[in-house]
């Protein structure tokens, strides 16, 4: 049997950017850049050279996430679509939470120099379950007084708390307090945490561009609902020509702004999809005086989306709007001009009857010019023969030949003219 020439990389596709093995105490420090057109072999280039530093082995060409040990971190790269994200895990701190991160970790001159823009980062901090549980003075230190969000999360087997915004150092952060975590769940929370963040930026992406496209959009829907009044009104086929002008210029403009936010918006839908599996997967439970991840996020993340899709709906139905309207007034055009050759041709027809009509009198005509001409040459024959005494009756004789030439006359003529008919049939 043959094996489909994509069969091992479809299998390992399954297997790719699994989550970190992590035992607690643990720091992680999560960083999400936007690419914009920054070639893939450009961030391999960036990164191997870090790896050149620690002696470490660059990343092989073609992937597009790499994990290596470097000195006293280890470093996760992976390629997104349009972002790509770095990940450095360390060990425990004598500090406190969040005052040495493992961001420190990593050389300043490579980070000024990485590739793409910031979206979003946070610092992670997981507790073994031995410490003790922070109070709420030591929680608003860490987070800067910012209002906390917490609950329990992995069925109770760890506690959460996060304020979801960026502190003075840039980054956000989350703090992880083992209650039971077993196997790999402690990597796995680690993993949908980093995710919740990085995914609802990048949803939150769409957001600036579907409120700077609402007044253009209200805009675009008044010119439509006055067009399409306008088209209940019968004109003449050239002012519903000028119409239908507006209307195909206002369908292109429609179709443009479309094809210009199609990608941000189908983005917006997928990374939601995401962030709402994540939720699901910490399977939260609520604790006493906080409020939830899943419950701030139904609350302000959801309207920000729920906004896009608006904002993507009406741009679908002002799109059908328009082209409906389109259809109808150029039917109408079509009717009209179909109406116009209609009366060009029964004018045409009638034109033709009366050039039948005046060619059947100037035939007539013909017939007697043409005999009148022939009956003088016999005459003038009859004439010579009549001096010579040969044809003293040439009055009779002529009026005797008259019929006869112009029946024979008549006769040449229609049969010429069949003749014609004929060829021109051919």
């Amino acid at each position: 049997m043959t094996d489909h020439p994509l069969r091992v990389e479809l299998a390992s596709e399954l297997h790719t950017r699994p989550h970190p093995d992590l035992e607690p105490p643990a720091r992680i420090s999560h960083a999400a850049l936007l690419l914009g057109d920054t070639p893939v072999e450009r961030e391999r280039d960036h990164l191997a050279a870090l790896c050149t530093r620690y002696s470490a082995p660059p990343p092989p060409d073609g992937v597009l996430h790499y994990a290596v040990r470097l000195g006293d971190f280890r470093l996760h790269w992976e390629r997104h679509t349009e972002f790509s994200t770095l990940t450095l895990i360390a060990g425990p701190s004598e500090a406190p939470p969040f005052e040495r991160t493992a961001f420190e970790l990593l050389p300043a001159d490579w980070w000024a120099a990485q590739p793409g823009q910031l979206i979003t980062a946070c610092h992670i901090v997981l507790e073994p379950a031995d410490g003790p549980e922070p109070d709420a003075d030591q929680l608003a230190r860490m987070f800067e007084g910012q209002r906390l969000l917490g609950s329990r999360v992995m069925g109770g087997a760890a506690r959460v708390w996060t304020a979801l915004r960026v502190h003075g150092d840039g980054f956000g952060r989350f703090l992880i307090r083992d209650q039971g975590l077993g196997g790999g769940q402690a990597g796995r929370l680690v993993q949908r945490l980093w995710e919740l963040d990085t995914y609802t930026h990048m949803a939150l992406l769409a957001l600036p561009e579907a409120r700077g496209l609402a007044p253009e959009l209200a805009t675009l829907e008044r010119l439509s609902a006055r067009l399409t009044a306008a088209t209940a009104v019968a004109r003449e086929v050239a002012s519903d020509r000028a119409l239908l002008d507006e209307l195909f210029q206002l369908s292109a403009e429609v179709e443009r702004i479309q094809a210009e936010t199609a990608y941000r918006f189908g983005a917006a839908r997928a990374y939601d999809g995401i962030v709402s599996a994540r939720l699901a997967e910490l399977a939260e439970r609520p604790v006493e005086s906080l409020q939830p991840l899943g419950e701030f996020l139904e609350r302000r993340f959801k309207p920000a989306i729920r906004t896009c899709a608006s904002i993507e709906t009406r741009l679908e139905s002002l799109s059908r709007r328009v082209g409906r309207t389109v259809d109808l007034l150029r039917t109408r055009v079509d009717l009209q001009i179909e109406q116009q050759n209609q009366a060009a041709l029964s004018s045409m027809n009638e034109r033709v009857r009366l050039q039948l009509r005046l060619q059947q009198m100037v035939e007539g005509l013909s017939v007697v010019a043409i005999s009148y001409y022939a009956v003088g040459l016999l005459a003038y024959v009859l004439e010579a023969f009549g001096e010579t005494g040969a044809g003293r009756a040439t009055t009779v004789i002529l009026g005797l030949i008259t019929p006869l030439v112009v029946v024979g006359v008549w006769v040449g003529l229609r049969r010429a003219k069949r003749a014609l008919d004929l060829d021109h049939a051919a």
